[in-house]
């Protein structure tokens, strides 16, 4: 962004005002293997997930900043992104198998390498560094997890229904 000299200068964002990733085309829709289309569609539709880009300078620095609020025992399929990130555990916890992080953790996480998490009983605030402003999300979840995850998502639905408002 420019300062009208043509001079790149501070750029402030707030995340009341930024757009929901979905919106901005930063991300590709997601390919999966094995296919478990209805899963996805049930998974991503649940009202579990507030995701937003809170900065995106495709033009200048290629950089990128992604906040995300998960609701309690909201899981994520196991997946890869094709660029390097950078997460940062704002407000909760991530479980990672046997591994919990709070607020002020973190972890990296190279191109192309699968993790999944579920958010901590209290849900979870996420952000997520990136060096890119484009990136897809590769989904490689089993079938099988696919029955735990939308399991999951059903018996929550309505509470994370009743707490996404306040996250959006």
């Amino acid at each position: 962004m420019s300062d009208g000299n043509g001079k790149r200068g501070m750029r402030i964002f707030r995340k009341d005002d930024a757009p929901l990733l979905l919106e901005t085309g930063m991300m590709s829709m997601p390919t999966m293997e094995p296919d478990a289309s209805e899963q996805l569609v049930e998974w991503a539709t649940n009202g579990g997930q507030v995701v937003k880009v809170l900065f995106g300078d495709p033009e200048g620095s290629g950089m990128s900043l992604v906040w995300s609020w998960f609701g309690p025992a909201f899981t994520l399929p196991r997946h890869s992104h094709s660029g390097d990130c950078l997460y940062f555990v704002h407000r909760g916890e991530v479980h990672m198998g046997n591994t919990v992080l709070g607020a002020g953790d973190g972890f990296f996480l190279p191109a192309d390498a699968p993790y999944a998490y579920s958010a901590g009983p209290e849900g979870v605030e996420v952000l997520e560094f990136r060096g890119v402003c484009s990136f897809d999300m590769q989904i490689t979840e089993s079938l099988a997890r696919w029955d735990h995850i939308v399991e999951v998502s059903r018996a929550n639905a309505e509470r994370w229904a009743s707490e996404q408002e306040a996250h959006a």
